[in-house]
C-alpha cells in the first residue's frame, strides 16, 4: 500500500507499507546516507519481515534526493539542504501515520547506517515504541575532520561521489551547522542511554564504511542490548543494487531482526 505524505517543510514523502494477512508488529525501516526506500535490500527486506507476519513501512526521506518513488538521484538540490534534524522530522511524521493506521500493534524502528543513528535519535519520537534494531549504525552524527569542515564552511558545500551513479553530490553547509548547533539533541550516545526500550545491534565484522567498533560504541550507551557482529559482512550484507541475488549474511541479518521483533512484541 503505497502513500504520500508532507514533510514540515512541505516537500513530499513517500512510502509503501507491506502488510501480511495478520500482522503481529510494524517495523518501520529508516534508510541511510545516499539510501533510498527502494535501494538495493529494501524491498526484499519488507517481503522477508513480511512472511514472519510483520507488517513494514519504508519510506524515502524527503531530502534523499530521489524523485517520487524512482531510483536516480534526480533531486540533488533537495539532497544538498538536507540535515539530520530535518530527517527526524520526517522520521516523526512517518512514525505518526502509521501509529494512526495500526494503533494496536507494537512498533518497531530499523535503521541501516546514518539511518541507524536516525533511528536511534529518533526513538523517543515514537508513540508506544517496543524495540530498536539497527544494522551498520552509526555512532555519531559528526564525522568530519576539521580539514573538511574549515573548507566546508570557507565554501558553503561539500561534495561527495556517489560509487554507484558517479554523480557529484553536494551538501550545503547547513548539515554541518544543524549538528555543531543542535549537538546535544544529535548525540547518538546519549540517545541509547535514554532508550526505555531493548535495542538490537547488528553489524558486518568487514564493514568498509561504518567500522564495526561503532557496534561496541553504541552497546556501552545501552541497558537493555543485544549485539550479533557477523563475520563475513560488509556495509550491506553484501547486498548490492540492484539486488540480483540474495546473500547469506543479509538473509541472517533479516532474521534475527524478524526474531527480535517477535521476541519483543
Amino acid at each position: 500500500m503505497k502513500f504520500k505524505l508532507t514533510s514540515d517543510e512541505g516537500l513530499d514523502i513517500h512510502g509503501e507499507l507491506t502488510l501480511p494477512h495478520h500482522p503481529r508488529s510494524l517495523v518501520i525501516v529508516v534508510h541511510g546516507f545516499k539510501g533510498f526506500m527502494d535501494w538495493g535490500f529494501f524491498p526484499w527486506l519488507a517481503d522477508s519481515l513480511c512472511r514472519h507476519e510483520l507488517a513494514v513501512c519504508r519510506f524515502n526521506m524527503s531530502r534523499c534526493g530521489v524523485e517520487g518513488r524512482g531510483e536516480n538521484f534526480d533531486r540533488l538540490d533537495l539532497f544538498e539542504g538536507d540535515t539530520y534534524s530535518k530527517q527526524l522530522a520526517d522520521l516523526r511524521t512517518v512514525a505518526s501515520y502509521c501509529r494512526s493506521q495500526f494503533p494496536s500493534l507494537p512498533t518497531f524502528l530499523l535503521g541501516h547506517s546514518r539511518g541507524g543513528g536516525v533511528a536511534l535519535l529518533g526513538a523517543d519520537l515514537v508513540e508506544d515504541l517496543s524495540g530498536v534494531i539497527t544494522w551498520s549504525a552509526i555512532s555519531r552524527v559528526d564525522r568530519w575532520d576539521d580539514a573538511t569542515k574549515e573548507q566546508w564552511r570557507r565554501d558553503g558545500f561539500v561534495e561527495v561521489v556517489n560509487a554507484r551513479t558517479k554523480q557529484v553530490m553536494r551538501m550545503s553547509s547547513e548539515m554541518l551547522d544543524d549538528a555543531e548547533a543542535n549537538a546535544a539533541r544529535l548525540d547518538i550516545g546519549a540517545a541509547v542511554e535514554r532508550l526505555k526500550v531493548p535495542l538490537f545491534v547488528v553489524h558486518g565484522a568487514r564493514d568498509e564504511s561504518v567500522p564495526v567498533a561503532e557496534a561496541d560504541v553504541i552497546e556501552s550507551h545501552a541497558v537493555d542490548v543485544s549485539k550479533l557482529i557477523i563475520k563475513t559482512a560488509g556495509h550491506t550484507y553484501n547486498a548490492i543494487h540492484p539486488l540480483v541475488h540474495v546473500p547469506t549474511e543479509l538473509s541472517l541479518a533479516a532474521e534475527v531482526a524478524a526474531h527480535f521483533c517477535n521476541a519483543y512484541a
